[in-house]
């Protein structure tokens, strides 16, 4: 099914200059698509004898030889699922197959292990016609390296790659006494189609609703990105660094998209249904965001208590990703985001009770699919002894695959008349405690070199009237002298507020300030949602933050020479 090149191969022997416009061309140029032709044929012929005069290590087709030379590519090769293409899961089904159907496993072999010495059967030409017969070159290991670098690399001995980034105008052969006979420069290499034949599906290959099973060139070739010459390799070889890092990567997940939640700034009042946004915009992946329908992207929202317990009954999910039966016989979704575009997805929901907030998350299962495949697999008992360990690992591999890219917890603005506390300001102990504006308790901060505690809070914030019995424990009053408490209204000063909003607009807030003024990047109050927020019942926590606070600025005072001035950001 997947597109394959017309058979062939020849060897380049004569250097050539390019035009700099030649090889600015983001697309295929003629020759380059020539090139991609004989390298990657139907299926690769066996690379033969190796030259007389080559080495052992020249002659090897193992990745670890070619990593004596090139020792940080082999290491981010290694850490690639390039390493892993024979993993568990298709060599589960292939370890029957390719006894029962050679043809089918041909065709896995094509792009997870696309050298003729990394397969069990070929098919060849015998006196009474062409049949599959026994590999006798076939090596076990290097089957199971994968995708290895041979199989971009090596034809026949003779050694590909890119053109040297020193030299972007010659291509062609390079020899110059270097090791087995040199190499051949194309500038195929850094072409997004160098990649297609494994990424695309041609036109007439099998397809659901009118869209093919795999399309990635083609989605990438009708963006911006080939106008702007961004290449696949710009993403996922960055600096010509062998990591192919894509969707079973957090932090590669996280640079292609943008999350933004909104929640209605209208306040509420109970009973009001709750209306928030949650848009995911596919800002910088050059494809369809996912671009196969094995992984699916969940977006998970509900409203939690101030204790950060679930209100049952007000979760609710969208997916984004293409779903289809296991059979591949029917689409029943998709959701995808195309390069450039963004999806908005509203969350409606009553509120039933007083100092909620909303929590969103956004979980990404790579291996969706796959999982869903090994278990009705496994269920139905077909593999052999042998297939059906390696499925049973595949499926542990895949149910340890998702990952988190996104959390954030927004408390919901109720109308200070739907509250039982007391909408004047919160009773804080001010007879007992000195509180300070913001910029009098920074002053104060700075000439006292005492650290300080900013909170943020609102006089309609139930929570914040709370705080009464926490500003009346006395091992807390006593600790205060050793801090500038400051604090703000986040009604009467927003430009304060959003500067302090890391994570979330709620109330109350509380951080750690040095006696400069500057925030103190390690302190958190809470460990779970609400990373700078006390429940007003956990005096204890309040008390553990104070000494943190103190520890930090004691740490930092030390490290000042004696008599160091203190250099204030006031």
């Amino acid at each position: 099914m997947i597109q394959q090149l017309i058979s062939g191969l020849a060897l380049f022997t004569v250097a050539t200059t390019l035009t700099a416009a030649a090889t600015q061309q983001p697309l295929l140029q003629p020759s380059e698509e020539a090139f991609l032709q004989r390298h990657w044929p139907n299926a690769i012929s066996p690379q033969g004898n190796a030259p007389a005069h080559f080495s052992t290590l020249e002659a090897s087709l193992s990745p670890k030889s070619c990593g004596t030379c090139h020792p940080q590519q082999l290491k981010d090769w290694s850490t690639s699922l390039h390493s892993k293409a024979m993993g568990p899961g298709i060599y589960g089904q292939l370890v029957d197959m390719v006894e029962t159907d050679p043809a089918t496993a041909r065709i896995c072999w094509g792009c997870h292990t696309p050298l003729a010495e990394q397969q069990e059967k070929l098919w060849s030409s015998t006196a009474d016609g062409s049949t599959w017969l026994a590999n006798k070159q076939f090596d076990t290991a290097l089957q199971h390296d994968g995708l290895v670098c041979a199989a971009c690399h090596v034809r026949q001995h003779q050694v590909y790659g890119p053109v040297r980034s020193t030299t972007p105008g010659i291509t062609g052969k390079i020899d110059q006494g270097l090791p087995h006979n040199g190499f051949s420069a194309e500038t195929a290499f850094s072409k997004s189609g160098f990649c297609r034949g494994c990424h695309q599906f041609g036109p007439d290959d099998y397809a659901l609703n009118g869209k093919l099973i795999e399309n990635t060139y083609n989605e990438w070739k009708e963006s911006k990105y080939p106008a702007q010459g961004v290449q696949c390799q710009s993403c996922h070889m960055p600096k010509r660094r062998h990591l192919w890092r894509g969707i079973h990567d957090p932090e590669m997940v996280k640079q292609g998209i943008i999350i933004s939640v909104d929640v209605t700034h209208q306040q509420l009042h109970l009973n009001d249904t709750l209306t928030a946004t949650i848009t995911i915009a596919n800002t910088g992946t050059g494809h369809y965001f996912p671009t196969y329908l094995t992984p699916k992207i969940f977006i998970r929202a509900k409203l939690i208590d101030a204790a950060g317990n679930l209100l049952v009954g007000t979760e609710q999910e969208a997916i984004i990703g293409r779903e289809a039966t296991l059979d591949l016989s029917q689409e029943l979704y998709d959701t995808r985001i195309p390069p450039g575009d963004s999806i908005a997805i509203n969350y409606q929901q009553a509120v039933s009770q007083e100092n909620l907030s909303l929590k969103v998350e956004v979980i990404v299962e790579p291996d969706h699919f796959y999982e869903r495949f090994y278990r009705s697999v496994l269920a139905n008992g077909s593999p052999s002894p042998k297939g059906r360990a390696l499925l049973e690992q595949a499926l542990k591999d895949a149910e340890q695959s998702p990952f988190s890219i996104y959390e954030t917890v927004r408390p919901l603005p109720m109308s200070s008349s739907t509250l039982s506390a007391d909408s004047s300001s919160p009773d804080w102990n001010d007879t007992k405690i000195a509180w300070h504006d913001y910029a009098t308790g920074l002053q104060q901060a700075c000439s006292t070199g005492k650290p300080a505690m900013l909170f943020f809070y609102a006089d309609w914030c139930p929570t914040c009237h709370a705080y009464k019995k926490i500003f009346r424990d006395q091992e807390i009053i006593a600790t205060t002298d050793q801090f500038i408490m400051i604090r703000v209204n986040i009604d009467q000063y927003p430009e304060i507020d959003k500067a302090y909003d890391l994570d979330g607009g709620y109330v109350p807030r509380i951080f750690g300030l040095h006696a400069n003024g500057t925030l103190m990047d390690n302190i958190r109050a809470s460990g779970g949602g609400y990373r700078h927020f006390i429940n007003a019942d956990n005096q204890s926590r309040f008390v553990e933050l104070m000494r943190n606070i103190l520890n930090t600025a004691n740490l930092t005072t030390q490290q000042l020479r004696p008599g160091a001035a203190i250099n204030c950001s006031i």
